[in-house]
């Protein structure tokens, strides 16, 4: 998918010095042909969510937990566009404030929207098998638990839509941004006065772990 011109060595292929036999021209014709017809092709599309700065919103995280736990990891976003979004192509880079290695997420569902003034969450689970709770699943991208501390950048196409910074997560619950921000917006998320955990039991009894609040508002800190 690409417009490089691929090494004729890594196709198992030795030009000849010399072309004793008409079959072996004829191979050497062929396998011609169709390098260059594999070079003819076009590279895949690139797919951009059509967002501007400050159209979605980090609003909740939840991180790896200490005791039993069922919900899992996941991060939470809302959509402040005023217009329902389509997510696919869309980037969350984690930036550790260590300097360690980064972790990026790629939404992949050409079918994920949210639509305007909800929220939507993507977690660590394959995205065959969803609880309720979420509504895409990363874990082919980043199979990894979050990092204890990192800048979160939500991206369109080299475009910054949202960006926060979390120094610390709670080992039971989730890392919120408050719900007495309604809405919740992308400046209001700057301010790291306007997060805390949330260490809320959960009441569904099939479920173990404190679960926080997805995907609604989230309660006042």
């Amino acid at each position: 998918g690409t417009n490089a011109r691929p090494n004729p060595d890594d196709l198992g292929y030795r030009h000849p010095v010399r072309a004793k036999t008409k079959r072996a021209r004829l191979f050497a014709l062929a396998l011609s042909s169709a390098f260059f017809c594999a070079c003819d092709r076009q590279p895949l599309e690139t797919i951009c969510p059509t967002l501007a700065p400050g159209d979605l919103v980090v609003t909740e995280l939840r991180g790896p937990q200490s005791g039993a736990d069922t919900y899992g990891q996941w991060i939470e976003l809302y959509n402040a566009s005023g217009a329902t979004a389509s997510l696919a192509g869309l980037t969350i880079q984690f930036v550790r404030l260590d300097g360690g290695d980064d972790g990026v997420i790629l939404v992949r569902d050409h079918n994920l929207t949210v639509a305007a003034g909800a929220y939507i969450v993507l977690g660590r689970r394959d995205p065959a098998s969803l609880p309720a709770h979420l509504n895409y699943g990363y874990l082919p991208d980043f199979d990894r638990d979050f990092f204890s501390s990192a800048v979160v950048r939500v991206s369109a196409c080299g475009v910054v839509i949202d960006e926060t910074v979390y120094r610390s997560l709670p080992d039971a619950g989730t890392w919120s941004l408050s719900g007495a921000l309604d809405p919740p917006t992308a400046i209001g998320n700057d301010d790291e006065n306007n997060w805390c955990a949330d260490p809320t039991a959960g009441t569904d009894p099939n479920q173990l772990g404190m679960p926080g609040s997805p995907p609604q508002r989230n309660r006042p800190c």
